[in-house]
């Protein structure tokens, strides 16, 4: 608010500046009295759409939050139904001995899934450990069909470093049963884990038949299942994506003679720091 003698280079000059309104003197106190009341308004105004706004954020944060434990929540039966099944399996095909070291190791898996998933953000650690056991299931389960390793970069503090739950283990699980447990020969499962410039790269590695041949095994079954793992994941990350940069991006790897040589998956997620 302004006081001026009618001095229209300075009303302009103030106006520009943000003033709301301005007053001639001698000061009318009927005029002021308005002009104050005009003044609490616009305050209560813009203090009212600024809460508005702030609500609106809030409860779009909160519905990405709420669609991403849905989300998970699908994951998880999807995950646990795969493990029950190869226990069932591995209990048939082989003795007390091996099916007792695999339930216990499904035990302890089961338990860190169930501890994982209620959470947005795990420590990378736990989803490593998860990864671990899983992979060992399933090596166990195919009788040592292929290798598998997780390679993280030496200057990575898997503690401190947080990420969303089972996002890596869909892809894990798609190079198995799609691109390893075809192949003739023992084949190798790479996972790697890399931080550059507050973004953490996982790399899923696998030399299995590829995917255009995983196609074909599929059409050729009597029993064709959908990964409903990896599409869950592509919508958690789609979700992510709202607020961070992310990307997955899926290459078929190829042989010196052409042939196909497997699937490498490339995800990257923002770092959040604990």
């Amino acid at each position: 608010m302004l006081s001026a003698y009618g001095d229209m280079s300075n009303i302009r000059t103030a106006m520009n500046r943000g003033a709301f309104d301005f007053l001639n003197k001698p000061i009318d106190m009927n005029d002021l009295g308005i002009t104050i009341k005009k003044t609490i308004e616009e305050v209560k105004r813009v203090k009212d759409a600024a809460i508005m706004q702030y609500e609106n954020n809030t409860l779009k944060q909160r519905s990405s939050e709420l669609e991403m434990q849905a989300l998970r929540a699908q994951m998880n039966p999807h995950f646990i139904f795969n493990s029950l099944n190869s226990i069932n399996m591995f209990i048939l095909e082989n003795n007390r001995l091996q099916a007792s070291e695999y339930l216990s190791k499904f035990s302890k898996l089961i338990r860190l899934i169930l501890q994982n998933s209620q959470e947005a953000f795990i420590a990378l650690e736990k989803e490593l450990e998860a990864l671990q056991l899983y992979m060992e299931l399933e090596s166990l389960r195919f009788e040592n069909k292929f290798n598998y390793k997780i390679n993280v970069a030496g200057d990575l503090d898997v503690t401190s470093i947080k990420v969303p739950p089972l996002i890596i283990q869909p892809y894990v699980e798609n190079a198995i049963w799609h691109g390893l447990i075809h192949k003739k020969e023992k084949g190798n499962l790479e996972v790697r884990v890399e931080i550059k410039d507050k973004t953490i790269y996982y790399t899923i590695k696998d030399d299995g038949v590829g995917r255009k041949k995983a196609e074909e095994f599929k059409s050729k079954s009597a029993v064709k299942q959908k990964s409903m793992g990896m599409r869950i994941t592509a919508d958690r990350i789609a979700l992510l994506k709202q607020h961070n940069q992310t990307s997955i991006i899926i290459n078929d790897l190829t042989l010196e003679n052409g042939n196909a040589g497997g699937t490498e998956v490339q995800i990257e997620i923002p770092v959040i720091n604990d």
